[in-house]
């Protein structure tokens, strides 16, 4: 059996991996999107990031939820299920892809003449390379996911910042990446078949019973990570519609979402689901509890500062991070910003593990309904900030209903489930200590950037030294609420 402290090494180190395997390709697009919208015309910049929303967007649809999918199983596991394939679903699957990159290429060109070809290709590449993270993070390939992942990100940034200072051009950048995203996937496809066969000897057959279970998971994952992608633009695509340009671009900026968040929250939320998929103490689904509490010490230890840094130097970071003309969005920045707190837990993680998509799937489609009916109702209500609103409501409710579900599931009291009472501690010490920082600086300082240095310096420290405290104090292998 594992030593406590190999086990919570293990599975911070999982953590930061994926989070890492995925974090530096977020973090060159998020770069290249801040300096874009400073420097091209919104014209062209509206065309660049309705290219790459409807890209995300068809890849959600396209990669049929496997990359949550996999992450389920061992490393023998996942090639075991792979090798069980049909040889049938193969094509099947590449004859779909083939269908979704004729039509995400069709609607590129209505976007823009002479780009059509190039965004079929496009899409092909990003559907492969997502795959192929996907298994090399599945196969613990972590410092080749990583490598590969940094030496992209530079080059992909590099591509953009070329474009920029040349006359930004849509076709010229998509020839850029499409030899770009065809390195990276050939070098991806080497190190997973170098895994594949250090792994070939252990993997064995599937029996039917459990591979119609897997199947299940599967379809169920697949359909839940389509929802959750619609549930993230399905704002931003019905306002698209009816808003002024003007106004929606205050929107879209105003509710934007971090990009390295949801990295974060799936990373710590997969590496707990392969964890126990390791280990045989997680047979007992009480003993899966210590690393839900764990957790939530890491997730909160980096959302709870990060919601109070938005929540009080809001103004000062939508003028720095975008423009002056953007500080209309503060009430619309603020509301989207509420989702952080609930964000410091796993919740499907143990729902995950234990192949309940089908309830995982419930949440997601009751939360999108109920936003979109809350939507109307707090808009006239609230306004703009009302519509963002929504959907924090709706999260809120989707996160009670999971851990109801979960408690049922594994007979235990939601109190149990959560550290509420270390929680409530965290929330309130960072609120304190984010507040006083405030005031200082709003006392010390006039300008708005020296009040945002002072800001991102406060998160970054109080972040750090929390995370280091989680990391040397905390034992997941124990039960705490305290």
């Amino acid at each position: 059996m594992q030593q406590p402290n190999n086990t919570t090494k293990s599975f911070t180190g999982n953590s930061l991996y994926i989070f890492a395997a995925k974090f530096f390709p977020a973090l060159a697009f998020s770069i290249v999107w801040i300096v874009a919208s400073k420097k091209i015309n919104p014209n062209v910049y509206g065309l660049f990031q309705n290219f790459w929303t409807q890209l995300f967007v068809f890849s959600a649809i396209g990669t049929i939820g496997f990359p949550v999918f996999i992450l389920t199983y061992s490393p023998t596991k996942a090639l075991s299920i792979l090798k069980n394939i049909p040889k049938k679903s193969f094509l099947l699957y590449a004859l779909f892809i083939g269908f979704m990159a004729i039509c995400f290429g069709i609607l590129q060109q209505q976007n823009q003449a002479g780009v059509g070809l190039l965004s079929s290709l496009t899409f092909i590449l990003f559907i492969a390379l997502i795959l192929c993270d996907s298994l090399l993070i599945a196969f613990k390939s972590f410092k080749a996911i990583i490598s590969i992942n940094i030496v992209y990100s530079f080059l992909f940034c590099g591509v953009h910042f070329y474009t920029i200072a040349n006359g930004f051009n849509l076709e010229n950048v998509l020839v850029a990446l499409i030899v770009l995203c065809s390195f990276r996937l050939t070098l991806c496809l080497y190190f997973i078949t170098k895994k594949w066969r250090s792994l070939l000897l252990d993997s064995d057959a599937i029996a039917i019973a459990e591979w119609d279970k897997i199947k299940a998971l599967w379809l169920q994952l697949g359909i839940n990570d389509v929802i959750t992608v619609l549930f993230r633009w399905a704002d931003k695509f019905i306002l698209s519609l009816i808003l002024a340009k003007e106004l929606f671009a205050v929107y879209f900026n105003g509710s934007a979402e971090i990009p390295f968040l949801p990295i974060l929250f799936s990373a710590v939320s997969s590496a707990a689901v392969q964890h126990w998929a390791n280990i045989h103490v997680a047979q007992e689904n009480q003993n899966k509890i210590p690393i839900l509490h764990y957790s939530a010490r890491i997730l909160s230890s980096i959302m709870f500062p990060l919601f109070f840094f938005f929540v009080f130097f809001n103004e000062s970071f939508l003028t720095i991070v975008f423009s002056a003309k953007y500080v209309a969005a503060i009430g619309i920045f603020v509301c989207t910003q509420l989702v952080l707190p609930i964000r410091a837990y796993p919740f499907t993680a143990l729902l995950q593990s234990e192949h309940r998509g089908d309830i995982i799937n419930k949440g997601a489609i009751i939360d999108f309904v109920m936003a979109c009916v809350l939507m109307y109702p707090l808009y006239v209500l609230l306004g703009l900030p009302g519509v963002a609103l929504s959907f924090v409501v709706s999260t809120y409710w989707q996160a009670a209903y999971y851990l109801q579900q979960t408690a049922k599931l594994i007979k235990v009291p939601i109190t149990e489930l959560v550290p509420f009472r270390l929680l409530l501690r965290k929330f309130f010490t960072y609120g304190l200590l984010m507040a006083i920082v405030f005031l200082l600086a709003q006392n010390i300082f006039k300008d708005l950037g020296s009040i945002f240095i002072i800001g991102i310096c406060s998160l970054i420290v109080l972040s750090v030294v929390s995370l280091w405290q989680d990391w040397t104090k905390s034992n997941p292998t124990k039960k705490t609420n305290s």
